[in-house]
């Protein structure tokens, strides 16, 4: 099969004859019909990541259709459309029987070594990673379902009362995904802010209230008018940077909540307001990962309620992998998101 293998730091191969993947026991094989690509991916190969060692296939976002069932596999049929949903677990632990085996501490994840991933025609995935999709969901949408889950399972985690109001630092994927996952639990204003026009019109596309351009306003003033002074009581980072993550923690609202998604560098350096948490009994959370949250998550974009389908950008044959990471690398204007086709 077909195969992009990454070899070291900036190097990545296309292989024409690399090794079918091997069907275990309880697993199934996946012939990959859209894959996402992803700025992790960009900064693993890169080098900015260290994610484990090459070589390996990467590519954790994954749409395609069932090929191959492995012994006592059930739960599945030959031709099934999927996703995969990327954490793998020891299945035993507490972490694991509560809905987290990305905690789990024997956690592993397709398309990061050492287990392969979608950039190939073909993969092979636990069976109980896979989720079924209808057919109102296209390959591409299914391609990067991955890149919306973790910020609406990170809401769909930590949960949102009736109207609230809701402040987004950062909106690329992550950030538009979270603008609608909050549209989703009710949000009674939506606000939105970042640095670059192109984005924020993105933001306004889909789905935020208010957008602020923090090049030309002061990102304080503006929250505290549209929040009657108060602050947002859910104030969500997901920009990642040193300056974003300190605004997210002051501009919470009394007794409000703090959701950090970001990741900053490891040499940023962050002040934490640790007495503005305490007196403004503000909680503070990390965010990523949901399991239990694909379900719901397919349901919404099959039923048009979480819009994915107009966050691809750009489409690829595979010969053209190098070209979308260069382009996701660049963070060229007009890109959301995009894929890569296995079998074109």
């Amino acid at each position: 099969m077909k195969a992009y293998v990454w070899e070291g730091v900036g190097k990545l191969r296309l292989e024409t004859d690399y090794p079918d993947p091997i069907c275990h026991p309880g697993w199934v094989v996946i012939k990959v019909l859209s894959a996402g690509v992803c700025s992790t991916d960009v900064h693993i190969i890169d080098g900015r990541i260290d994610c484990g060692k090459p070589p390996a296939v990467l590519g954790h976002e994954i749409c395609g259709e069932i090929a191959e069932l492995g012994e006592g596999v059930t739960t599945s049929a030959i031709g099934d459309r999927v996703v995969v949903e990327t954490s793998i677990g020891c299945g035993h632990c507490r972490a694991c029987h509560t809905g987290n085996k990305h905690l789990c501490r024997d956690f592993t994840e397709v398309g990061f070594p050492p287990v392969n991933g979608g950039y190939a025609q073909y993969v092979s995935v636990p069976a109980g990673c896979v989720r079924r999709i209808p057919d109102a969901m296209s390959n591409d949408q299914g391609g990067i379902l991955e890149a919306s889950l973790c910020p609406f399972g990170a809401i769909y985690r930590n949960g949102m009362q009736l109207g609230e109001t809701v402040l987004v630092q950062g909106v690329g994927v992550a950030g538009l995904s979270f603008i609608q996952a909050v549209k989703c639990h009710s949000a009674r204003k939506v606000i939105a802010a970042a640095r670059n026009p192109h984005r924020l019109a993105d933001a306004k596309r889909f789905g935020a209230d208010v957008i602020i351009n923090t090049k030309e306003e002061d990102l304080r003033k503006r929250v505290m008018e549209e929040t009657d002074g108060e602050g947002a009581q859910l104030s969500i980072d997901a920009a990642g940077a040193a300056a974003t993550i300190e605004a997210a923690v002051e501009l919470t609202a009394k007794g409000g909540r703090c959701l950090l998604y970001g990741i900053p560098s490891d040499d940023a350096k962050i002040a934490f307001p640790v007495k503005t948490m305490i007196f403004r009994q503000i909680s503070v959370s990390g965010g990523t990962n949901n399991e239990l949250a694909w379900d719901p998550l397919i349901d919404l974009v099959a039923k048009g309620k979480f819009n994915n389908a107009d966050m691809v950008t750009h489409r690829f044959a595979f010969d053209g992998l190098p070209d979308a990471i260069q382009l996701v690398r660049e963070r060229k204007e007009g890109l959301i998101k995009a894929v890569v086709h296995p079998w074109e």
